[in-house]
């Protein structure tokens, strides 16, 4: 079945984003509270709020929603505006998909991880029991719209949650992208402006999800070339589970952790790979696991990547070149073993 795509619009301030919505439909808006009022400033219409948070991405969160629209009268025509980061994006899309068995709807993702990552691609999901993202389908936004003015409210903490992501796909798709973030943000190139503001960080974030919206083009359904945006995720999810971390923060040390793998397979090269490890330092973002690799084993196998006996890791053969290497269950623990 053939995916829906989604229109992708991008501007700068909060006030302009009216101008890309529909003005003959009816529309409700599911907020997260911390950007409830900066919205209804601009966007006059009923207001749904939510607070960010995985505990919040469950049944029963969904149930009371349904009610809420319900009350509200909302029907199949209701186009649902869902702003908010990764969190309220799966919520949201999955409320979408579901309510009358699919509404339409827009994603404004406001926070830098849901520009560059969660909000393109039309993956929507739930958490059950702690296990990330179990249940959910896919069905992309029918537009997304991105502020940059967003990011200039957000805590350092947000942005690093985001750099991750973003350093992510250029890593697996675009060098020159990847050299040129790292110079801006740190401060290392002659030949490129420091960056003085977070939304000056824009065209990347352009950059990324133009790379993600077009392998998600080729590959709507994760059965190619999709797969390679799990860069980092496999050893991610496992240590956001045993030890707390925030996304951003264990995709970071999943990062690396694939790096150190993709050097031990010999796929990477060691000056790649610590190159790699040395930037994320660089960032301010942690590339240690809390964990001895080994002691992740037992989580990653409960991992959706799992294919029979494989888990299929994404794994790196240079900086901007990505590969499916699927590894089986016994070599897989041998190698967690040795890694450091």
């Amino acid at each position: 079945m053939e995916m829906k795509e989604t229109v992708l619009f991008y501007c700068k301030k909060i006030k302009d984003i009216p101008d890309f919505i529909p003005a003959e439909r009816r529309i409700i808006v599911l907020a997260d509270f911390k950007v409830e009022s900066a919205l209804k400033r601009v966007l006059h219409f009923p207001f749904i709020t939510i607070e960010s948070s995985e505990e919040n991405k469950c049944f029963r969160t969904l149930e009371e929603l349904t009610l809420k629209l319900m009350d509200l009268g909302a029907d199949r025509g209701t186009l649902l505006l869902v702003a908010g980061g990764g969190i309220v994006g799966d919520i949201g899309g999955f409320l979408a998909s579901t309510y009358y068995r699919g509404i339409d709807y827009c994603l404004i993702p406001t926070t830098l991880l849901s520009q560059v990552d969660a909000s393109i691609g039309g993956k929507t999901a739930i958490n059950v029991k702690g296990f990330k993202n179990i249940l959910g389908l896919f069905n992309p936004s029918n537009f997304t719209i991105f502020c940059s003015e967003f990011l200039d409210t957000l805590p350092r903490k947000q942005i690093d949650e985001g750099l991750a992501e973003m350093l992510k796909t250029f890593l697996l798709a675009d060098k020159v992208a990847y050299l040129d973030a790292v110079d801006v943000i740190i401060g290392g190139s002659p030949h490129l402006k420091k960056i003085s503001t977070f939304s000056e960080l824009f065209p990347f974030i352009k950059r990324a999800s133009e790379i993600k919206s077009d392998i998600v083009k080729r590959d709507p359904y994760e059965k190619g070339e999709r797969k390679l945006l799990n860069l980092g995720h496999t050893f991610g999810h496992a240590i956001e589970k045993l030890c707390g971390l925030s996304h951003g923060e264990a995709v970071s040390i999943g990062i690396a952790l694939s790096a150190n793998l993709s050097v031990k397979l010999r796929l990477l090269s060691k000056s790649d790979g610590n190159k790699i490890i040395r930037d994320l330092k660089s960032l301010g973002l942690p590339a240690e696991s809390p964990v001895h690799p080994s002691e992740l084993f037992e989580t990653m196998t409960k991992d959706k990547k799992k294919d029979g006996e494989a888990i299929q890791f994404i794994l790196l053969e240079g900086i901007g070149k990505a590969i499916i290497y699927p590894l089986t269950i016994e070599r897989l623990k041998g190698l967690l073993n040795d890694l450091s």
